[in-house]
């Protein structure tokens, strides 16, 4: 396929004054001003027994189990954040502190009363295994054999929820920008106040799972498991939902066929465009051969990534079909469209005079950004 080089590459992302445009600003009182214990740099230090004291040295220097910070409502505990390492506790907690801040402005609400009142970061000395090997049998009664397997399994919900959170939460920007479109709304709202509830139950569980284990209880630690396990599928769900909604926008904005800039002719090239659920598809028609030239998907921000099939640089080819079997690579790219006056586009159209023509652009990452020739929809279709 024919090619020209560009110096920059697409805009696969909105420019990001475009986003904050729509982004209200903080509510007085409540975001801008974090409350004075959240920066508190106090640190405590715990005993077995859960007597607490003030170190005596740098938290840096304190030989810890691991770090824990409680959060708390009316000085009762509702969830933990814990980590290895004073500072990475402290991330942790900044972690869904920022989340509860950054949602509570982008949906002009306060801030939720239960992060206003963390605890000292607490170092944790006290080991949970210092049991004498073989002091319970399996099965034996008050042992606690199965509620060891109980936290195992739980332990592994509870981390594949959190780790989650890492691909979840950055969207939250996204959701709030699409909460103002009348056609997505909904959809983003719901996953918004999905992901809000999935931050608040790693912080409940966590601290579910930790109350489990000093109980030997069994059911506590399957219930947070099971619990863990269902708010991963109904985020995951409710993202499908709203990529769903953006890309039925999507498709009925730029869905179609698209002919190849200059050609001519009943038989001239094409780009079929089409959206499957959120799935996207380039297949490149001459004749009645085909090829697919893209397949990718749609984004919260409406842009359209994934790869193309393309011969590689300074590499021949094995054989004439257009297949990975033949030499043939895929490489990261960006399909988007662009608004043109008819004339500019190679289509002249009398009955178009004034107005513009949407024109595909198929952009490929070589060792620069590349765009094969443009397609172009022909007016009224």
């Amino acid at each position: 396929m024919g090619t020209t080089v560009h110096a920059e590459p697409p805009k696969a992302t909105p420019p990001a004054e475009a986003s904050s445009r729509v982004l209200p600003p903080s509510p007085p009182g409540s975001v801008a001003e974090a409350p004075a214990s959240t920066g508190s740099p106090h640190a405590l230090v715990e005993a077995c027994d859960g007597s607490r004291r003030a170190p005596t040295q740098d938290v840096g220097m304190l030989s810890c189990r691991r770090w824990t910070i409680a959060w708390q409502e009316g000085g009762t505990p509702w969830g933990f954040v814990t980590a290895d390492s004073h500072d990475g506790v402290i991330a942790a907690r900044e972690r869904q502190l920022g989340f509860a801040r950054q949602y509570a402005r982008f949906f002009e609400v306060p801030i939720d009363e239960r992060y206003t009142d963390p605890s000292p970061p607490i170092c944790e000395t006290c080991e949970l295994g210092a049991v004498p090997a073989g002091r319970f049998g399996t099965g034996q009664k008050f042992g606690d054999s199965a509620a060891r397997q109980a936290l195992a399994d739980a332990e592994v919900k509870l981390a594949a929820l959190d780790a989650a959170l890492d691909e979840h939460m950055p969207r939250l920007t996204d959701a709030a920008r699409l909460a103002h479109d009348s056609s997505v709304g909904k959809s983003a709202k719901a996953y918004a106040k999905q992901l809000r509830l999935a931050v608040l139950d790693v912080a409940k569980l966590r601290l579910a799972l930790d109350n489990a284990s000093v109980l030997r209880s069994e059911r506590a630690a399957k219930s947070a498991g099971e619990a863990a396990a269902a708010q991963l599928e109904s985020l995951a769900a409710s993202l499908g939902t709203l990529r769903t909604a953006v890309a039925k926008e999507v498709a009925k904005a730029h869905g179609g066929r698209y002919y190849e800039d200059g050609a001519s002719g009943a038989d001239r090239p094409y780009l079929q465009v089409e959206v499957d659920g959120f799935e996207v598809t380039g297949t490149y028609f001459v004749g009645k051969a085909k090829s697919t030239w893209f397949h990718g998907h749609v984004d919260l921000d409406g842009s359209i990534t994934g790869r193309s099939l393309l011969a590689p640089e300074g590499s021949p080819l094995t054989c004439n079909q257009h297949s990975e079997e033949c030499g043939y690579v895929y490489i990261p790219s960006v399909l988007r469209f662009t608004e043109r006056a008819p004339a500019a586009s190679g289509q002249p159209d009398p009955k178009a005079q004034g107005e513009t023509v949407q024109t595909a652009e198929l952009w490929f990452q070589r060792s620069t950004w590349v765009m094969a020739k443009p397609f172009t929809r022909s007016h009224g279709s």
